[in-house]
């Protein structure tokens, strides 16, 4: 695991991202209900804690890749509207990236 990944799985785990308001209306959107944000948070943070397992495990690339597609299809996204889809994909992208693999092939 590199320390550009850990450093970046650490930010988005403490950031407020999803619990903001002013985040949501960066992004043209109003706040999600309370309900809706722990959905996107606990299963960012699962993911998260998922991929960390994937990147530290020692296995090929393509495996890992596999396990990322897998986990990215494993989120709740029939639980989120399109525009909750879409701030999920960008919050969780850059952790993606970070492992070393392009996150907008996966996602």
């Amino acid at each position: 695991m590199t320390k550009e990944f850990k450093e970046t799985v650490e930010n988005m785990k403490n950031s407020a991202v999803y619990e903001k308001k002013q985040y949501w209306e960066e992004r043209g959107l109003n706040q999600s209900d309370a309900e809706v944000v722990h959905i996107l948070r606990t299963s960012t943070n699962d993911f998260l804690d998922k991929l960390s397992t994937i990147v530290n495990a020692n296995t090929p690339k393509e495996s890992k890749l596999t396990a990322i597609r897998d986990i990215v299809d494993k989120l709740p996204w029939d639980d989120l509207d399109t525009e909750e889809k879409e701030f999920l994909s960008e919050v969780i992208a850059p952790a993606i990236e970070a492992a070393g693999f392009d996150p907008w092939s996966i996602i």
